[in-house]
């Protein structure tokens, strides 16, 4: 009788070992309009931070925003969108109460309107560092203009009228189907 013994070397892989790791990125865009009396020109500041450890979106956004502004009236995810480099990139629109932006905060362009959609490709062509930007603004604009009136009050009248100057889009929007 032969008695075969056998030894297996087993080496301890992680999930992370197995299979990429998709990184992904909050920005946040925080806006606002300086103290009152100061005229009525929104400006911004963008934040970048990653998402790590299983921590939450939205709590990592507050965080961002807080940096740029210690009173906030609306945090909203208005998008998301891929990257060619694998990241997946969350997309927030906070606003600041009346002059509680800093003052680092820059005057925000006259936004671009929005690009042509394919119903088939959901994703542009190319993406500018204000694009998203213009996109919440649109977003949040289309929020406050519903008719329970949440974000109107929590913004206020001053921002808000300023607000509603931004064409509404809603998130996603296609363009109509043409009829024949």
């Amino acid at each position: 009788m032969r008695i075969v013994l056998a030894v297996v070397l087993v080496a301890s892989t992680t999930v992370a070992e197995e299979k990429p790791v998709t990184r992904v990125e909050v920005e946040v865009f925080t806006v606002g309009l300086p103290v009152a009396g100061s005229g009525e020109r929104l400006r911004y500041v963008h934040a970048r931070g990653e998402l790590t450890g299983g921590q939450n979106p939205d709590g990592l956004a507050k965080s961002l925003a807080a940096d740029s502004a210690p009173e906030l009236a609306v945090i909203h995810s208005t998008s998301w969108r891929w990257e060619e480099d694998g990241r997946i990139v969350l997309t927030y629109l906070a606003w600041a109460k009346d002059g509680a932006l800093s003052p680092r905060a820059a005057a925000i362009p006259a936004p671009k309107p929005p690009g042509p959609t394919d119903p088939l490709k959901p994703r542009p062509k190319e993406i500018h560092e204000l694009d998203p930007l213009a996109h919440g603004l649109r977003h949040v604009a289309f929020l406050a203009r519903q008719t329970d009136g949440g974000v109107a009050a929590a913004l206020g009248p001053r921002s808000t009228r300023v607000l509603l100057r931004f064409e509404p889009e809603v998130a996603g929007r296609l363009p109509e189907p043409s009829r024949r």
